[in-house]
């Protein structure tokens, strides 16, 4: 009986939520819309190439990775099911992509911001999830030690990604997103140039809302 209550109590209570829903349709991966996506990056390792005092090819090891959020803007234009979009993305990030060189020549980096701009393509199934994967360029900056040196220079490269998205109601929606960043800069040393080249993989948590 206490069962048969609560539901009764319980259904009463959401009725109203589920009205309201049925109210307000989804969001449809149209027009502009503003976000903001938070993640880790992972797997992160790089090559520092052409230095002086190091091999020509110091592989780096044992990638640490980090955390990274920030704000997004973008506009999409649907066209039945598929969806095309171009987005700018800013964000503080704190990624370490290297620790040792070969050698144990102390040589890491680490990111202090990532700044994106990005196309995407997609289709939506079932009327409310977009499926869409990106191509964008990135440009980080990165503080990095190469030997006895510590420098900081702005890096730049790709970035490909892969996305899922489920449309909320009242113009809302959220998803997650794999990135693999491919970058490379110089970093300018006493000791002459130093060039790196860097990867990382991410995967990020990102909530859209449409304002149309």
């Amino acid at each position: 009986m206490r069962r048969i209550f609560l539901i009764a109590v319980l259904a009463v209570a959401f009725a109203p939520l589920a009205n309201a829903r049925e109210k307000d349709p989804p969001a449809d991966f149209d027009g502009l819309f503003i976000g903001l996506n938070t993640g880790y990056g992972f797997g992160a390792s790089g090559d520092w190439c052409t230095c002086s005092f190091l091999p020509s090819v110091a592989d780096v090891t044992e990638g640490e990775g980090g955390i990274f959020v920030g704000g997004e803007l973008g506009y999409g234009v649907r066209l039945g099911p598929i969806v095309l979009e171009v987005a700018a993305r800013a964000s503080h990030a704190d990624i370490a992509f290297a620790e040792v060189c070969a050698a144990g020549v102390p040589c890491s980096g680490e990111t202090s911001w990532l700044a994106e701009a990005q196309i995407s393509a997609g289709f939506v199934v079932l009327d409310n999830i977009l499926i869409a994967g990106s191509w964008g360029y990135g440009a980080a900056d990165v503080e990095a030690q190469t030997g006895p040196y510590t420098t900081s220079a702005v890096h730049d490269g790709t970035v490909l990604a892969a996305r899922i998205e489920q449309a909320m109601s009242e113009n809302w929606r959220m998803g997650v997103e794999y990135r693999h960043y491919d970058m490379q800069g110089t970093n300018d040393t006493p000791a002459g140039d130093v060039d790196i080249d860097w990867q990382t993989e991410a995967v990020s948590l990102a909530i859209h809302y449409e304002l149309n």
